[in-house]
């Protein structure tokens, strides 16, 4: 079982978070649902590199630059965070790392070194720590920020933000330049399922609706949010790595996309990530969201519960996109810094009504106006 355990960093106070292929966190802002996020993403970073040899130093600094990569400035001295999976436990106390094998005792670098050879990993090298360093630019996991819009109206000047060093987190740059890239080698797809065509012809992106084609840069803000979601997305899933470990941290899959759009990219996401070893995180604000994943969990249990009807529930949600319940952990970050899952045990679904208590709260002053309104 991969877990991620954290006490006393930033925002969170205490959260143990059972990683499973998709990850779902909700909450209010500045929570630390983010934090969270990209903390799973970094230590699915270092336990692929962990299997060469770091010492502590190395790997405080490898820390400590990540940290700056995805924008994130808390002080960690009082921190506590363990990462566990199927062969490490990686052990941040303060400003002292240990890692530890299967059986959980400390390892002796004599141990660490014949744990190495033992999993056949190559010997460490000048080249390995150096990329190890720089794990973000260099790294397999994928990050989606949440200011992705931002890659749409810079359209060209994508390349210099490196070149003249603008003042954006390394994380947002990195992503642009994967977008970049995306664009010029995909060139031209078609999304029915957004109602829109992508082309990238002499510098420009160029979208196409119905009959009428226009510049990226002077298409909908939902649009302009889709865009390089899906084009890096797609890139990735069809460069064909399937890592045991890389994953998609996704912020916000919702931002400015009507409802019906946000569930069309939940399971264009699901539908795509299902059929590889790719993992997700996501962050988001919206119901629609959970209640989208709640479908899928809901196609996958009926058809456990009743495999006859495979024909019948496929009609309804295609096999392609159904999720396990095992597959998925959802928690709501709440702002006593603590963490809590809203998966309900007894039914096998998610409690879609933990971010949307704002309904109870407009139902109640509605009810309340309208029998002042009919009273009197």
């Amino acid at each position: 079982m991969e877990k991620l355990i954290v006490k006393n960093f930033g925002p969170i106070n205490e959260a143990e978070i059972d990683l499973t292929k998709y990850v779902v966190f909700i909450g209010d802002t500045s929570t630390g649902k983010s934090v969270l996020a990209k903390l799973i993403s970094i230590f699915r970073e270092f336990s692929n590199v962990l299997n060469n040899k770091v010492d502590n130093l190395e790997f405080i600094l490898s820390f400590k630059n990540q940290l700056e990569n995805y924008n994130i400035d808390f002080n960690y001295e009082d921190s506590q965070i363990d990462y566990l999976d199927d062969n490490l436990h990686i052990k941040l106390l303060r400003n002292e790392i240990s890692v530890v094998k299967d059986d959980r005792e400390k390892m002796t670098t004599d141990e660490f070194e014949q744990f190495i050879k033992g999993n056949n990993v190559l010997d460490p090298t000048d080249e390995m720590q150096v990329a190890f360093r720089s794990l973000s630019m260099k790294g397999q996991n994928i990050y989606f920020p949440a200011e992705r819009i931002l890659t749409s109206l810079v359209g060209a000047s994508i390349s210099g933000l490196w070149a003249n060093n603008v003042a954006l987190p390394n994380c947002f740059k990195d992503f642009a330049g994967k977008f970049e890239v995306a664009r010029k080698r995909i060139r031209t797809i078609k999304y029915p399922d957004f109602d829109f065509n992508y082309s990238y012809s002499n510098a420009q992106d160029l979208i196409r609706i119905g009959g009428t084609e226009i510049s990226l840069v002077q298409a909908s803000s939902g649009i302009q949010s889709i865009v390089p979601l899906l084009l890096v997305l797609d890139f990735e899933l069809l460069g064909g790595r399937i890592e045991p470990r890389l994953s998609f941290l996704i912020e916000e899959p919702e931002l400015n996309l009507f409802p019906i759009k946000q569930k069309k990219l939940i399971d264009y996401i699901v539908k795509g990530v299902n059929k590889t070893k790719y993992k997700v995180v996501f962050t988001t604000h919206s119901p629609y969201i959970l209640s989208s994943l709640d479908t899928l969990m809901l196609a996958k249990n009926t058809f456990d519960e009743h495999p006859d009807l495979k024909e019948e529930i496929s009609k309804i949600v295609s096999e392609d996109k159904w999720i396990d319940y095992d597959d998925i952990s959802v928690y709501e970050v709440r702002n006593d810094g603590r963490v809590y899952s809203i998966k309900n045990e007894e039914f096998k679904s998610i409690d879609t009504n933990a971010i949307d208590g704002v309904s109870d709260i407009i139902s109640e002053e509605f009810d309340k106006l309208t029998e002042l309104r009919y009273a009197h």
